[in-house]
């Protein structure tokens, strides 16, 4: 999982509704996979949201993702209710971040997006990242997103009040975990979900951090199947306690912390997006 740290705006002429009179659908390629990040007005602030895609079509100032899993944004498109994003993706070594408005959705979870003109470059730096061993729960079934947030939201509001729950059997597991993600070992023999419900327990007397990913990847080695998680549904207190949980075990190790970056794909935000993505 990366983080970034903006270099360069692009100036583009103004047209109607902020919309770009450009092409800036040349930053993007086709088959290219990319992040969106929850930006509108009535989501949840505490909460870090995203999807992930791959681009299908693009023109001007429309982008096209196909989405690997099924969603809650089809039947929510209206004019009276506006999904704005953050698009992110990587062009010419640098990231690339824009806003975009869902236009529609269409059978086959594929999004329709309208570009404005915000569009930002940006150096990327990785972020704190540690190999550990680590009490650990995962859940993973052939769910939509929406069926997997409401459980997310069950179980925490359930641990919020009533502790961690005795079906929540916690075991020891060696993981790589970061703010952004998590490499665990899946079985040899069984395909891994798309989505994954992920439990982590950092030590510090505190409920176990609670993160929805998806797989961005899945290899062997040394004869075990693992994979890695973008963590896509997670309260943004939770990606700090594990940026702290990563630090003391830096220190431990008498690792060098380095200094703290704006970490752009993470945060909810752009350099220069004006109203969009308030704190």
């Amino acid at each position: 999982m990366l983080t970034s740290m903006c270099i360069l705006r692009e100036v583009i002429p103004m047209g109607n509704a902020h919309y770009p009179k450009v092409d800036i659908s040349k930053y993007f390629n086709h088959k290219q996979r990319t992040y969106l990040v929850n930006v509108s007005e009535d989501r949840d602030k505490e909460l870090y949201e995203s999807l992930s895609g791959t681009i299908v079509g693009r023109s001007r100032d429309s982008i096209t993702l196909q989405i690997p899993y099924s969603t809650e944004y089809a039947g929510s498109v209206s004019e009276s209710r506006k999904h704005t994003f953050k698009l992110i993706t990587e062009a010419m070594g640098s990231g690339i971040q824009v806003i975009a408005d869902l236009v529609r959705v269409e059978a086959g979870n594929v999004f329709h997006l309208k570009l404005h003109s915000n569009l930002e470059m940006y150096q990327r730096h990785q972020v704190p990242r540690i190999d550990t061993t680590i009490k650990l729960f995962q859940i993973q079934c052939n769910s939509s997103l929406d069926v997997y947030r409401r459980e997310f939201r069950k179980i925490v509001d359930s641990m919020k009040s009533q502790g961690v729950p005795s079906s929540l059997t916690m075991q020891e597991a060696t993981i790589n975990l970061g703010v952004g993600g998590i490499r665990v070992v899946c079985e040899a023999k069984v395909n891994p979900s798309v989505l994954s419900l992920f439990f982590v327990g950092l030590n510090d007397n505190k409920i176990p951090v609670c993160a929805l990913g998806d797989l961005v990847w899945s290899r062997f080695e040394n004869n075990m199947r693992m994979c890695g998680y973008r963590f896509i549904h997670i309260s943004k207190a939770d990606q700090e306690r594990i940026r702290g949980f990563i630090h003391v075990l830096w220190k431990k190790r008498n690792v060098a912390i380095p200094q703290p970056r704006a970490n752009w794909e993470l945060l909810d935000r752009m350099m220069h997006d004006g109203a969009f993505g308030s704190p």
